[in-house]
This record gives C-alpha cells, sequence and structure tokens, in this order.
C-alpha cells in the first residue's frame, strides 16, 4: 500500500479474489501487484482484472512470472489496436480452453483475441465459433478417414500449402496455420472463389462461425499484426510497468 496507488483495503480485496479463484497462496502477492498495475492503467478494476486472469491463468497454466507478461501484451495491444482491454481480456477467457488444447500459446491467444475483438466480434459468439473453427481444423489433421482428408486438402489447399505442409505447420505453430487458412479465405474471394461455398464443404456454416471467419478474413492482416505484436509485449515484458 506504500509503493502502489491503492490502498490497503483495495489490495487485500484484490488478494481474496486471487485466494478464492485458486492462484497459490505462494503467488498472490505478485499476482495482485500485477492486477492493480492493470487497474491503473486499463478500462478494468484490479479486481475485474483478478476475476477474468485468475481464471485464464488456470485455463492456461500461467506460472507466476508470467502474471506481468500476460499484463504488458494486454495492455500494448489496447494502446495499438481499435479495441479495449476489457474486451481483449473477455475474449481471452472465451478463448483459453479451445485455444490451449488447438496448441496455442497465452501470447498467440491475446493476438487472437485483440485482433477478433477489434473487428466487433463479441466475445460470447466469437469464443464459440473460434472454438469449433480449432477443433475442426485440429480434427481434419489428426484424424483418419475419406471425409477428414477431404476437409484437410481444401484447408491446406485454402492456406496456399500441401496437406503434408499444413499438418506440419499445425503442429509446429498453429497459430500461423490459423492464420494462413484466414488470409487464404480472404484471397479466395478476391479471386472470385465463393468464401461461403468453401466453408460449406468444411461444414463452418454456423451463422456465428461463418460470420466471425468472414470478418477476421476481410482482416487478416490485422490478425498477423496482433500476434506479433502480443508475442513482442509478451517477451519484452515492460508494456505494463
Amino acid at each position: 500500500a506504500k509503493e502502489l496507488p491503492a490502498s490497503a483495503v483495495e489490495i487485500a480485496n484484490v488478494a481474496e479474489v486471487a485466494g478464492q479463484l485458486g492462484i497459490k497462496a505462494e503467488d498472490i502477492l505478485t499476482f495482485s501487484r500485477t492486477m492493480i498495475d492493470m487497474g491503473e492503467s486499463t478500462n478494468l478494476s484490479a479486481e475485474e482484472a483478478a476475476t477474468a486472469i485468475a481464471k485464464i491463468a488456470n485455463i492456461l497454466g500461467l506460472t507466476s512470472d508470467e502474471y506481468g507478461r500476460f499484463g504488458a501484451s494486454v495492455v500494448d495491444l489496447g494502446n495499438n489496436f481499435a479495441t479495449t482491454e476489457r474486451d481483449i481480456v473477455e475474449m481471452t477467457n472465451r478463448l483459453a480452453a479451445g485455444g490451449k488444447l488447438a496448441g496455442l500459446t497465452a501470447p498467440d491467444i491475446l493476438g487472437l483475441a485483440t485482433a477478433m475483438s477489434s473487428v466487433g466480434i463479441e466475445a460470447e459468439a466469437g469464443g464459440t465459433a473460434m472454438t469449433q473453427t480449432l477443433t475442426a481444423i485440429g480434427n481434419a489433421v489428426s484424424l483418419t478417414g475419406k471425409g477428414a482428408a477431404d476437409d484437410l486438402n481444401l484447408i491446406a489447399k485454402t492456406a496456399g500449402m500441401t496437406s503434408e505442409e499444413f499438418q506440419q505447420a499445425w503442429k509446429e505453430k498453429p497459430v500461423v496455420a490459423l492464420q494462413s487458412f484466414i488470409r487464404g479465405l480472404k484471397d479466395a474471394q478476391e479471386k472470385g472463389v465463393n468464401m461461403n461455398a468453401i466453408l460449406a464443404q468444411l461444414g463452418m456454416t454456423g451463422i456465428r462461425q461463418s460470420n466471425m471467419l468472414k470478418s477476421l478474413a476481410l482482416a487478416s492482416d490485422k490478425m498477423g499484426d496482433a500476434v506479433e505484436r502480443s508475442n513482442k509485449a509478451w517477451k519484452e515484458n515492460t508494456a505494463l510497468t
């Protein structure tokens, strides 16, 4: 309380939330400090940040030295894209489980959440739609059988790769493979191919899912920029402080 612009009571409230949501006892101090900083420098209150980020930390398995990095990425992305820190954190909360299962890192998920919220995709609809998309691509890559092989061929072709290249890319850096597919949808549309026809063939026909993919495809460069910026801010770990 003598060092931070928050009262002892406010700090205790944040620490209480952290404890209730399963942050380890020895990590509560580090976590609380980061959340107070988030409360001072973003449009989230410290308690709101603590509630949302503790849940994300549990899903992604963040360590105590990664809380500050998470905050740094959120602040840097909020400062540089047409979205707010609150929207980024809310979307990240929705994407965390699906993103982790697909092999995306925490900064990758933050970048993806930023790109999605900056093109006006709502967290609830977008989180479900992107999780469905990641699952569909993951199934096409890992399952055997003609249906999966046909889907993989079409996904890879859209991404400008062979099936083998896309499989390799998905295993090594899934966020880059996802970006290639989404950019490919935009390129196909520009060449006169119907984006809806590609999505229909892949069974990505839910209104939320197709709307999300179309919105992201039209701003596919933004996704690459956001993921790159998020990883850079995570590594540098200075934006929040």
